[in-house]
Formats: structure tokens, C-alpha cells, sequence
């Protein structure tokens, strides 16, 4: 858990103030440009961070799993919502209220570190997807995507990831991460199924 670090006193504080909240797959956790209620932390789960354009495309941000935390952007640029989540499996999370946050930070100064940090590791992230959108290619873009999110199990690691969820994270269309997919598949690099599929050789990124 990303506040595994923090002293005895300050996660008992927060045990107290955090509350439990559970979404099943596909329901929106908050919306884009909504006033935001708290930092989220995932105790199981996946929960997909997404933009919305006016034409009404998606963009994926990132996918965060359990151990992780979303939604502290507002903690210190905006009060506001900048990108929607959205659960992809049946999620448990902790709120911390945003309410509660400022009393607590007061408290415990080490608590201003710890979200300083997770907020330092949010912007790192999102300058490596700016990076990878303007400078590599949608293939390079789509393998580097299935590395990222490849899970280890026998007797291959496996990418839990319709294709549809794939093509938003690497910014494309599901028809491009389709058949670059089915070219991976034919040259026995990936083996599909039916919202997942195995990864059988190494993956190019250059």
C-alpha cells in the first residue's frame, strides 16, 4: 500500500477517517470536471484513469491495481476532477476525504511527503504517455502497453485487456490495435482469447 511507510499514529489517523467503497466492473468511480471527494487507494481490483475529447474519444491514462492510489491531482492543482475512473473489475477502495486531508496533513507532516511523492510519481507517469504518444509509433505504442500491464503466470504471462481497453491506452482505435494484434498472432508472438491473451515471445519496442 502506497502509505505502508507512514508511522503507526498517522495511519491509525487515517484508518479512522477513510472510508471503504466498493464498484462493479464498468461503473464510474467519478466523472471528469466533478468536484473531487478524496485520494482513492485500491485495496483489490483495477481501476482505468481516462480523458474524454469534445468529440467524445477516450483517452486512458492508466490502468492502477491494488496497492496503488488515484485522484490526488486536485490535492494540489484543482478542486475539481481532471480525468473520469472508472472500475474495470469488481474494486474495493479506501477514501481519504478531501475534507479530512488538510486536518491530517496539519497533524503529521510526514503524510505531506508521502502524497508529495505519490503525486511526483502521477506526473512522471503522465510525462512518459506525452512522450510515448508524440515520439513512438501506434506498434510500438501497443507492445509497450502489453508489457506494462502483462501479468506473470504459467506457462505465459498474461495481458487481462479486451481490445478496446488496449486501443485507448495506447491512443488509438480499436481497429488498428485489432490488427496489429492479429499480426502479432500470426507470427506467434501473442496467443489471443477472448479478453485476454498470452504474450509467447519476446515484444519489439524500437
Amino acid at each position: 500500500m502506497a502509505l505502508r511507510h507512514l508511522s503507526e499514529d498517522c495511519q491509525r489517523g487515517l484508518a479512522e477517517v477513510m472510508v471503504r467503497r466498493t464498484f462493479a466492473p464498468g461503473e464510474m468511480i467519478f466523472i471528469e470536471g466533478e468536484q473531487a471527494l478524496g485520494i482513492w487507494f485500491v485495496l483489490s481490483g483495477r481501476v482505468r484513469i481516462l480523458k474524454h475529447s469534445s468529440t467524445g474519444r477516450s483517452q486512458a491514462l492508466c490502468i492502477t491495481q491494488s496497492g496503488k492510489c488515484f485522484g490526488t491531482c486536485p490535492l494540489f492543482s484543482t478542486e475539481n476532477n481532471p480525468a473520469s475512473a472508472q472500475a474495470l473489475d469488481e474494486v474495493t477502495l479506501l477514501v481519504l476525504p478531501d475534507d479530512q486531508t488538510t486536518a491530517l496533513m496539519q497533524e503529521n507532516p510526514c503524510l505531506v511527503k508521502t502524497l508529495l511523492q505519490l503525486y511526483s510519481e502521477r506526473l512522471d507517469q503522465l510525462a512518459r504517455l506525452s512522450e510515448c504518444l508524440a515520439m513512438w509509433t501506434v506498434a510500438h505504442r501497443l507492445n509497450d502497453c502489453l508489457l506494462n500491464h502483462a501479468v506473470p503466470e504459467s506457462p505465459y504471462p498474461v495481458v487481462h485487456l479486451t481490445h478496446e481497453k488496449l486501443a485507448e491506452l495506447a491512443g488509438t482505435v480499436r481497429e488498428v490495435a485489432s490488427r496489429h494484434l492479429e499480426k502479432l498472432a500470426e507470427h506467434g508472438v501473442v496467443e489471443l482469447h477472448s479478453g485476454y491473451l498470452y504474450i509467447i515471445q519476446p515484444l519489439q519496442l524500437q
